[in-house]
């Protein structure tokens, strides 16, 4: 049977991508998945050892590993840094052959997340990290500094008189638009990056954000064993990973949030992530994710993986909030019909 390029470039992108997640049943199920013998397997297999996509290792369960060129560089962080040329010169030249869109994500991503580390840190060591494979590309870079987290807590004590846990001040890095340096950034940053790369996460002090990590744990961890021997210290350490055949554009993003004529106007609430120990049921829980929404023009609730929501958090948010900005529009997605039912309850009472 002879098959399109694009399905049997789908068949190795499965195969690859079982194999790179450790999966030893990788054979089996790509040929289920893709109704093809397992002999077909073991060909496309065979293809990709000749080809140096993949190399043998008897030491991880599948056998294999994905063949992966890593670079790991070292900057004190004096005053001189300048996140651009960093970018031009280390990380461009291992982009080379990627697609334009995905190279234009890097050069956002990098410069965002990079130029933090430099402005807000304050830390005199910054450490990055590149490693390419067949499929993704994943930068990491870590610095010595203060720690994001413990710098949004005292920013908010400072400018709001709010005292946050840090996994309260984590839960803030969601909704957009929140810096510690308004006279210098937008707070912009971190939101599109996250919106734009296939995962990314930002661990300090034990405490992370992430966004679109199905393993964060893992991913976290795998990196920052690699960091431990290489710096004095970690203050924060972000983690950026992307399919190198990713389709999305860095203008669509920006387009869907921020339209030119009209600013950073509509945010996404991951109501899971941002409700880390349970199903969110409490007004305070409503409260602390409402902090600073006022400041959007429409807000995205995204209720993806949320199978109860109790009256109290409902109330809050679409009855209390709602009637205190209505030119504010609230958007709901991914919603069972519980959730839909609850909504639907509070807004009875609406007026």
């Amino acid at each position: 049977m002879s098959f399109t390029e694009e399905k049997r470039s789908a068949i190795r992108k499965y195969m690859l991508d079982k194999i790179r997640g450790g999966d030893t049943e990788f054979i089996r199920k790509t040929a289920e998945n893709f109704a093809i013998s397992e002999t077909s397997v073991r060909r496309y297999l065979r293809e990709c050892r000749e080809k140096e996509i993949l190399e043998e290792d008897r030491e991880v369960p599948t056998g294999f590993r994905l063949r992966t060129v890593s670079e790991t560089w070292k900057v004190e962080n004096n005053g001189m840094l300048e996140e651009d040329a960093l970018f031009w010169k280390k990380i461009m030249p291992f982009l080379e052959g990627l697609p334009k869109n995905v190279q234009d994500i890097w050069a956002y991503a990098f410069t965002e997340i990079m130029n933090n580390a430099i402005d807000h840190s304050a830390g005199d060591q910054i450490i990055f990290s590149l490693q390419k494979d067949a499929l993704f590309t994943e930068i990491s870079i870590a610095d010595n500094g203060i720690g994001i987290f413990r710098n949004i807590q005292r920013y908010a004590d400072e400018k709001y008189g709010v005292n946050l846990e840090r996994e309260q001040a984590a839960l803030e890095l969601y909704k957009g638009r929140m810096t510690t340096d308004p006279q210098r950034h937008s707070g912009e940053g971190i939101f599109f990056v996250s919106k734009m790369l296939t995962e990314f996460a930002i661990w300090s002090e034990d405490t992370v954000y992430s966004y679109r990590c199905d393993d964060r744990e893992r991913f976290v961890r795998s990196h920052l064993i690699s960091y431990y021997t290489k710096v004095e210290g970690i203050g924060t350490m972000a983690l950026m990973k992307l399919e190198n055949g990713a389709t999305r554009t860095s203008r669509e993003v920006f387009d869907e949030f921020a339209p030119l004529e009209e600013g950073f106007v509509k945010t996404l609430i991951p109501v899971r992530d941002m409700c880390p120990l349970g199903d969110p049921v409490a007004r305070s829980q409503a409260r602390r994710i409402l902090r600073r929404l006022d400041e959007f023009r429409e807000i995205i609730f995204d209720f993806r993986g949320i199978s109860f929501m109790g009256q109290g958090f409902a109330d809050e948010v679409f009855r209390v909030f709602q009637n205190a900005y209505p030119d504010i529009k609230l958007t709901v997605i991914n919603a069972n019909a519980s959730v839909e039912g609850m909504i639907r309850h509070v807004k009875r009472g609406k007026m």
